[in-house]
């Protein structure tokens, strides 16, 4: 699973990858097959976006000097990063935290 998804899950950033639990997919996902399987195993995958210290102040140095080639390193992931940096700031500062 890991290899079919290492071009779009790895890239630039920190991740926490870690398996869903059973309970929650059946709750969250109901599943019925008819006929009955005499077994029947779900697993599922997720991931979390991990803003470090160092990603913030990269980031936030990109947006500073308007470094597009720094921004799209975080790619699909930086509208949560920038999100994260906003609930981060006080009120005043956050119109600092925008992409050019």
């Amino acid at each position: 699973m890991i290899e079919t998804w290492r071009d779009s899950w790895f890239e630039e950033g920190s991740r926490l990858i870690y398996l869903v639990p059973r309970g929650f997919i059946d709750k969250v996902l109901p599943l019925r097959v008819d006929p009955t399987p005499s077994q029947m195993v779900r697993v599922f995958v997720g991931r979390l976006e991990l803003v470090t210290p160092a990603t913030a102040k990269a980031v936030k140095a990109a947006l500073n000097s308007h470094d597009e080639g720094m921004l799209n390193k975080y790619r699909r992931f930086l509208e949560p990063i920038l999100r994260t940096l906003r609930a981060d700031l006080p009120e005043t500062r956050e119109a600092e935290v925008h992409r050019p």
